[in-house]
This record gives C-alpha cells, sequence and structure tokens, in this order.
C-alpha cells in the first residue's frame, strides 16, 4: 500500500521533469506524442511547464504533511486532474492528434489518479 508521502514524492519528481522539459526541450515529447511543433505549442508548453513547477513545489512541500483537510483535498484535486488528464489523451488519441507514445502519459495519469484516490478513501471521515 502506497503512502501519501511516497507517491507525492515520485509525482514531484515527475512533474519536476516535465516542468524541465516543457521549459527547455519541449521537442521531446511533442516527438513522443507524435504531434507537429509550433510557435504557440513551444509558447503553451513554456506556460505549462509552471504549472507542473507549481505542482511539484505543492506535493514536495506538503510530502510529509499528516492527515488532515488539506491533504485530502491535495489527493483528490490530483486524483480528479490526472483522471481528466488520462481521459483527454485518450480522446486525442481516438481523433488522431496524438500518437502511440501519449500512451506512456495515459497510464502514468491513471496510475497516480488511482493512487491518490486510493489514499484520499483511506483517510476519509464515514
Amino acid at each position: 500500500m502506497i503512502t501519501f508521502k511516497h507517491l507525492s514524492t515520485i509525482t514531484a519528481l515527475i512533474t519536476s521533469v516535465l516542468f524541465l522539459v516543457l521549459l527547455f526541450t519541449p521537442g521531446i515529447l511533442f516527438t513522443l506524442f507524435q504531434i507537429q511543433m509550433h510557435d504557440s505549442a513551444s509558447f503553451i508548453s513554456r506556460r505549462a511547464a509552471m504549472l507542473f513547477l507549481c505542482i511539484a513545489i505543492i506535493l514536495w512541500l506538503n510530502r510529509k504533511a499528516i492527515h488532515s483537510e488539506a491533504r485530502q483535498s491535495i489527493c483528490i484535486a490530483l486524483s480528479i486532474s490526472m483522471l481528466a488528464l488520462s481521459l483527454l489523451g485518450i480522446f486525442e488519441y481516438i481523433r488522431g492528434f496524438a500518437g502511440v507514445g501519449i500512451f506512456l502519459a495515459i497510464i502514468t495519469e491513471i496510475l497516480l489518479s488511482l493512487g491518490y484516490f486510493q489514499i484520499y478513501l483511506r483517510y476519509k471521515k464515514a
């Protein structure tokens, strides 16, 4: 059974890597997802990088947080956002906008979503 500390540490590391890639070498993800790189996509990539940086900071600084309403909020917010990202990835793949490489993100997002949801349910008050 994974703990909040371990899952948050893993997620902080993943989002830190995504921050660096999206900010400095977004072409890696464009190639992986088999999508065209345009100036506008690079612009959005740099903006998304800042969101991943924020997620990394929040999770890293709160990884040792004890059970609380705030920690539960983090769990449910990340569970929902990761599930939404995975569904969006599936939708974009089906409509032909993303290539098979998107499944690396989809699988990761589903696993993170399930992990945070499991922790949320484990500590949810009846």
